[in-house]
């Protein structure tokens, strides 16, 4: 009688549930990346002007708070690169983690439809001596019922281990069917986090720039009485 135990032990599929499992948990923990809230500083140098033009000294107190104000910017968006840097990395693990289990579950595909042919074949024999058996008319009574309940033994075990193995199938084709889905969230994902770098990109050129006109307008004001 064929041992059926290799059919029946599953830690290929301890891997890929695991692996799958790891992979969507990521993708679900973070759908959308942590939006982008900073208001890069007004100059509004005219009303100053206008606001203390007589007043030279409060003029360029007030350009000192402007600046340190779009210090504080240049924190805030040293802080969100950082972050960004770090949904990025995430994008890229979930990634892997669901190309793997993407590929593992197509290697499972292939490895459970073989076992299920195997199996079947094996069916289809037993079956075959099972029809010899009767033919055998000339075997004694004990002989045949031996040989028949071992026969069925057999068939038993390997219903048992079609079973088992179509409860497999099944839920390969459910993972695959989550880690599409997955595929989708990471997707979306990444397309936030295209669209956040973008964004912190014409941040960062609008502070360059105010920094460098409020630097030239407070050179500028060091020399007014």
């Amino acid at each position: 009688m064929r041992n059926f135990a290799p059919f029946l032990i599953n830690n290929p599929m301890k891997r890929i549930i695991l692996l799958a499992f790891a992979a969507v948990s990521m993708s679900l923990m973070a759908q959308h990346v942590t939006p982008l809230n900073i208001q890069i500083t007004e100059l509004k140098l005219d009303s100053l002007r206008l606001l203390y033009q007589s007043e030279p000294t409060m003029y360029r107190a007030a350009l000192n708070v402007v600046a340190a104000s779009l210090d504080k910017n240049e924190d805030e968006l040293k802080a969100a690169k950082a972050q960004l840097k770090t949904e990025q990395t995430h994008a890229k693990e979930v990634e892997e983690a669901l190309k793997d289990a993407t590929q593992l579950t197509a290697a499972l595909t292939k490895l459970y439809a073989k076992e299920e042919a195997e199996l079947k074949t094996m069916q289809k024999n037993l079956e075959k001596q099972q029809r010899t058996l009767n033919k055998h008319r000339d075997l004694n009574k004990d002989t045949r019922e031996t040989h028949m309940l071992l026969l069925e033994k057999e068939q038993k075990e390997l219903a048992y281990a079609l079973r088992e193995v179509a409860d497999r199938q099944r839920a390969v084709t459910d993972m695959e069917s989550t880690l599409r889905k997955a595929r989708l969230n990471l997707d979306d994902y990444i397309h936030e986090t295209e669209q956040k770098a973008a964004e912190l990109t014409k941040l960062e050129t609008t502070h360059k720039e105010r920094v460098a006109v409020i630097k030239a307008e407070q050179k500028s004001a060091k020399a007014l009485k």
